[in-house]
């Protein structure tokens, strides 16, 4: 072979790659990722609770690095008062969130209630801590027809409130069995307590997506479609302006199930 010659194996590769090259498309855009569907998330949990904290954190991760294909989970997280007479009061818990959790026990027919529990778009239930199950019940969620629901909520300084404006376009006519009810939410992350008693005494427990408030802000006929709501939301000055956000989202009213859901960092 002569000195600087290519042998005929190394010509023949380089022949390839080059009718590769050739070949490929240029300027190719990547194949465009899968749009994902809100689903609604509320968890009925409680600080007396000791299955809450695996379900709290669970909860955190499904907000922080959103890992279900195809799903944009909207998490509330509602602390309910049934547990404060164990031993603990929970500084996050209401009646109304009880009251609320009763409700869907009702239309699922799934009483007694219980804790931890994840209402998924107010059709479907599971553990709030078993992963395997809350994956499955968002994926079968997500395949619902929906509303668009877009927010925008901005800070008021005086008296403190959060002016939410709600945007809802295309809600499938036959979705709905009755009236649809547009709620908001306001919620706080990152929120921790030092539990001193009660099934969990001496743990620090983590919380995000706490319902500092829930309100109805207007109502949807049934054969209506779209429409716009908006309403000055209080805000109490122990909440943390920075942690703050807004959700929305379309309750039916006589099926309790979701049929849209947005959220928005209140600015």
């Amino acid at each position: 072979m002569m000195a600087g010659a290519i042998p005929q194996t190394s010509m023949a590769g380089a022949i390839l790659l080059l009718g590769l090259m050739v070949a490929a498309p240029r300027g190719q855009e990547p194949p465009a990722k899968k749009q994902r569907v809100p689903v609604l998330a509320e968890l009925f949990t409680s600080e007396g609770c000791s299955s809450c904290p695996a379900a709290d954190d669970l909860l955190r991760r499904l907000i922080e690095e959103q890992p279900v294909e195809g799903v944009e989970v909207i998490a509330l997280s509602q602390h309910v008062d049934y547990w404060d007479r164990l031993g603990w009061k929970d500084p996050f818990s209401s009646s109304e969130f009880t009251r609320r959790q009763e409700e869907y026990g009702r239309a699922m027919r799934r009483e007694p209630i219980y804790t931890p529990q994840l209402v998924i778009d107010g059709r479907m239930q599971a553990i709030g801590s078993e992963w395997s199950d809350v994956q499955r019940s968002l994926v079968d969620a997500s395949r619902a027809p929906r509303a668009a629901v877009s927010v925008t909520a901005e800070t008021r300084p005086s008296p403190a409130a959060a002016a939410i404006a709600v945007v809802v376009r295309d809600l499938p006519a036959a979705a709905a069995k009755g009236d649809v009810d547009v709620f908001v939410a306001v919620v706080e992350d990152g929120l921790t307590t030092e539990v001193l008693r009660g099934e969990n005494a001496r743990k620090q427990l983590r919380h995000s997506a706490v319902t500092r408030s829930l309100t109805k802000i207007g109502t949807l006929g049934k054969t209506e479609t779209a429409g716009e709501f908006s309403q000055a939301v209080p805000l109490d000055r122990s909440w943390r302006p920075e942690h703050l956000r807004a959700i929305a989202f379309l309750q039916d009213s006589r099926s309790r199930h979701v049929l849209g859901a947005g959220t928005a960092r209140i600015r």
